[in-house]
């Protein structure tokens, strides 16, 4: 199986670095323990060096750059790498080149507006004002990157080292479990996503009365368009209840679900069938 899977996906990392624009002020610190007659461990004082929404945008940006990452892979280890199925390259790369963009665009802005930023940090921060905390103007930029990383998966025909031939063919075996295990998690991942969102829209739309919005559809649409490209296992059935969930519960626009009781009734009806059908697999898993 690790031939399968190394053939058919690689990994991918993505890291993003951000200026905290927080400090621990000691002098603070050692003044409230000293005032209140605290022990050491009661709590520290950490500045915002910064007016909070200062960041906002950047941290937005980075936030849905790791959420596109999470949505577009699927879990590997905890190393921080996740699969990238070879059918879904073109569409993660071209998303996280997007996502990239947006995050330097919102960089740039808080670069234009950090000496300002740090004029405003003395009048708000009054006595608390450190000039020492704040990067010059020329260094803040080394606070931010964004990173992609893409790398093969282990593969065991691949292991050669000079050991002997019991010992290479246990790591091969070894390498081929963790590559099983692997993949059969990532299966997991897939099928619960497409629990998930069916098992919300009957949430909603079992409730005749209950307010929804619209991307109760739209993650559907987006799901049923993402998971064949997930699908690294070639699963058969994934592949045959995807298609049946598109077919069936994003025909119509979610404001037809409201206003049409009838349509709302039978679509709720399509996501219990739907859930049924998927009952056994998630039992199972």
């Amino acid at each position: 199986m690790t031939h399968v899977i190394s053939k058919k996906a690689m990994l991918a990392r993505l890291s993003i670095s951000i200026w905290s624009a927080r400090k621990l002020d000691k002098t603070a610190t050692a003044k409230v323990k000293e005032e209140y007659q605290t022990s050491n461990d009661a709590g520290r004082y950490n500045k915002a060096l910064i007016a909070t929404n200062a960041l906002k945008k950047v941290q937005s940006a980075a936030g849905d750059a790791r959420t596109f990452h999470y949505t577009q892979t699927l879990p590997w280890n905890d190393d921080g790498a996740r699969i990238l199925p070879a059918a879904n390259f073109f569409a993660y790369s071209e998303g996280m080149r997007k996502h990239k963009a947006a995050f330097q665009a919102a960089v740039s802005e808080f670069l234009t507006e950090y000496p300002a930023l740090v004029e405003d940090a003395k009048i708000r921060l009054n006595s608390l004002f450190v000039q020492s905390d704040y990067p010059s103007a020329e260094n803040i930029i080394s606070k931010y990157s964004f990173e992609t990383q893409v790398d093969p998966l282990p593969d065991a025909s691949d292991f050669r080292v000079d050991l002997g031939d019991a010992e290479v063919n246990r790591i091969k075996a070894e390498l081929d479990a963790r590559s099983q295990q692997a993949q059969d998690a990532a299966m997991r991942d897939v099928w619960s996503r497409l629990h998930t969102a069916v098992s919300a829209m009957a949430e909603r739309l079992s409730t005749p009365d209950a307010i929804f919005r619209d991307s109760l559809v739209g993650n559907i649409v987006e799901l049923v368009d993402l998971l064949p490209r997930l699908n690294i296992a070639g699963d058969a059935e994934l592949d045959r209840l995807t298609k049946e969930v598109s077919a069936r519960l994003t025909a119509y626009e979610p404001e037809t679900l409201r206003i049409d009781k009838k349509t709302r009734k039978a679509v709720a009806d399509d996501c219990a069938e739907i859930m049924n059908k998927m009952a056994g697999w998630m039992n199972a898993a």
